[in-house]
């Protein structure tokens, strides 16, 4: 992956606004995704999102800031901490990994995004990091 000099001032302006260097992150139309270390994650977003906002401000994007994890199933829940999971399936077909994300119904706009941009974020990054494919199904609640 080469770096551009856009990358680094994205990189440079998080790390400067909220004292943590990311991980990754992912560039979309409307958004920033920062991935972070676990144990970073409460500072890169500061007290009440504080660092958050700034960060919006100062980048006039969407932010979300995402913890980092060396293993699948905890890596997707923190892509979609906000959202009532159901169930994360692991398969293994032909050598790649393909992850089924079974959200609640009512979730399903959220697990999406604004024009599939979360939904897509995610799928680059599981791609990126783990080569795994997801696929999301929803259930109505009972």
């Amino acid at each position: 992956m080469e770096i551009s000099s856009e990358d680094l001032s994205y990189f440079s302006i998080f790390e400067k606004i909220t004292g943590v260097m990311p991980l990754d992150y992912l560039n979309t139309e409307s958004m920033l995704l920062f991935l972070v270390d676990a144990t970073e994650l409460g500072k890169a977003i500061g007290k009440k999102g504080f660092n958050i906002e700034k960060l919006k401000s100062a980048l006039r994007k969407k932010v979300i800031i995402i913890a980092n994890s060396n293993e699948l199933e905890p890596f997707v829940r923190n892509l979609f901490s906000n959202i009532g999971i159901i169930s994360i399936e692991v398969n293994n077909i032909m050598g790649e990994q393909a992850v089924v994300l079974t959200v609640e119904e009512k979730d399903r706009g959220i697990a999406i995004g604004k024009d599939g941009e979360r939904i897509k974020a995610a799928k680059l990054l599981l791609k990126r990091k783990f080569n795994a494919t997801l696929h999301l199904k929803t259930r109505r609640s009972m």
